[in-house]
């Protein structure tokens, strides 16, 4: 088996494992929001997604540590050089505690502050201070735990254990959450297997690395130019971890302290979905960054440009398809799930399908950079983003309503971020011109509208309703846009390059 192959079989079983534990991610909050719903009421959703997007501004204080510390893990743990391994293990952990304690500050700064963030009533028999504390405590914890060694998993290539872990670890804790829901009513009862689950798991985690990787702990100093050079990185990342962060974040928080829980509510419920989209196809990018961060040290530069024109491919078709599916089966799926009253009109469905689309087509560019350390090149970006975002998305919010919060994160992904990140790729990691593939991404993209299109058309002439209807829309979806994207995309090169991976993958299992 070549680098190429043995690089991308490590892909597939970490994306494997990662599927698996997105699948329980998928499938067990749908199962709690309904419950939820039917026992507590709507309300309670949208302090969940209030409190759960105030957390992840916080966890900002990450710094995108972890980013760069992995990343300088990948040539010492390709050379097998366990010093250096064991002295960038221990600067991680002490930054981690370090972190854990600014979460915790900061967010016991913030409570004083939390009414001003809701419109409108909330649950009274709930108080929304101690709700918040249970979940800081859950952020902080991870940090002040073993978090810092899963690094080792993936710096190696080891995700899909990780994710096992978490797919194990999350699945009790939803169903303790179910039962606590139906048994008790109580959401006390229910939020805090949160950060009990949490717990177990650093425990586990820390237990299986150590003995997988014994010879690994934490001693040994590093070169004072290494540690500047980290925080030149820290800094970069710093920004790009704001305008990711953010940019989601700020949604909630916006439609929260303009519209109030319960529009926030009917919100979550359809980015439910869009999250859970984008964390199946994330297990993907997760699983193929160390092999491309392999692949950039030891592969020569054709090569790599090769392999990104073919991951480019397969990013588009698969974001490309699940837009479709969610454009076509989003208001009959929700319909169902929630009911009649709790649907957003269809214009809004569109503009979900577009925003899982900018925000998406775009992370295989965004992979490349992360696994080059590329965080500096584009320093600017994540702050004009920003700005912009929180400007036209209270603007937009409190003119046009919800329709104004999702076009503030398109236009900041299509004007800001995409021409942003394709310029510094290609100045400084491939070094040629985009033209060629800014045309061959325009090129994916009528065709994903083209599917899109013709694919709705033959949904929407389906008369059967309820769950037949939808199993049978479900079906079209499945078959249709696949067959559509073959028949357009079979003679490109990219396309028998990705077919050749597959099929070298299925033999060598075979084997």
């Amino acid at each position: 088996m070549n680098i190429d192959e043995s690089r991308t079989k490590k892909s597939i079983n970490n994306i494997i494992g990662g599927l698996m534990f997105k699948l329980i991610a998928l499938i067990f909050p749908f199962i709690i929001k309904a419950v939820m719903i039917k026992k507590l009421g709507v309300q309670y959703l949208g302090l969940n997604s209030l409190f759960t997007s105030i957390l992840m501004v916080l966890s900002l204080s990450e710094l995108g540590v972890g980013s760069a510390l992995v990343y300088s893990m990948y040539k010492p743990m390709a050379e097998n050089d366990e010093e250096r391994i064991c002295a960038l293990l221990k600067v991680y952990k002490k930054f981690y505690r370090i972190i854990g304690v600014i979460i915790s500050v900061v967010g016991l700064i913030l409570l004083p502050f939390l009414r001003f963030l809701i419109s409108g009533t909330y649950p009274k028999d709930i108080n929304i201070y101690i709700l918040y504390l249970i979940y800081l405590v859950n952020t902080a914890l991870s940090y002040f735990l073993f978090a810092y060694k899963k690094s080792l998993w993936e710096a190696s290539q080891k995700n899909g254990i990780e994710s096992r872990l978490a797919a194990a670890t999350n699945a009790g804790m939803y169903i303790a959450q179910i039962l606590a829901l139906i048994f008790t009513e109580n959401y006390y009862v229910y939020i805090i297997f949160l950060p009990l689950s949490t717990l177990i798991q650093n425990l586990i985690r820390s237990v299986m690395v150590d003995r997988m990787y014994p010879q690994f702990e934490c001693r040994g100093e590093l070169e004072k130019g290494f540690i500047k050079e980290l925080f030149v990185k820290i800094k970069a990342l710093l920004g790009h971890k704001i305008g990711s962060t953010v940019i989601t974040a700020a949604d909630s928080i916006v439609i929260s302290s303009i519209l109030g829980l319960e529009i926030l509510a009917i919100y979550g419920n359809y980015y439910q979905i869009i999250n859970a989209l984008i964390g199946v196809v994330s297990v993907i990018y997760t699983a193929v960054t160390a092999s491309i961060g392999n692949s950039i040290i030891v592969s020569a530069d054709e090569r790599v440009y090769s392999n990104f024109e073919t991951l480019t491919f397969m990013n588009s078709w698969l974001v490309g398809w699940f837009s479709v599916c969610l454009y076509c089966l989003y208001q009959p799926f929700m319909k169902i799930w929630m009911g009649e009253k709790m649907l957003f009109p269809n214009y809004i469905v569109v503009l979900f399908a577009v925003y899982f689309y900018s925000w998406l087509v775009r992370r295989i560019g965004l992979t490349y950079k992360d696994a080059a350390g590329m965080w500096e090149q584009d320093f600017w970006k994540p702050y004009v983003g920003v700005v912009v975002n929180i400007v036209v998305n209270i603007v937009l919010c409190k003119t046009i309503g919800v329709a104004g919060v999702l076009l503030s994160t398109i236009i900041v992904m299509v004007f800001i971020y995409f021409p942003w990140e394709t310029w510094a790729l290609f100045k400084y990691l491939f070094k040629r011109s985009s033209k060629e593939y800014l045309l061959r991404m325009f090129f994916y993209l009528i065709v994903t509208i083209i599917v899109a299109l013709v694919t709705d058309y033959l949904c929407k002439s389906i008369n059967i309703y309820g769950i037949l209807g939808l199993v049978i829309k479900m079906v079209i979806c499945s078959l249709l846009p696949n067959i559509m994207y073959l028949i357009a995309y079979f003679k490109l090169p990219e396309f028998q390059d990705g077919k050749r991976r597959v099929f070298n993958i299925i033999n060598s299992k075979r084997n």
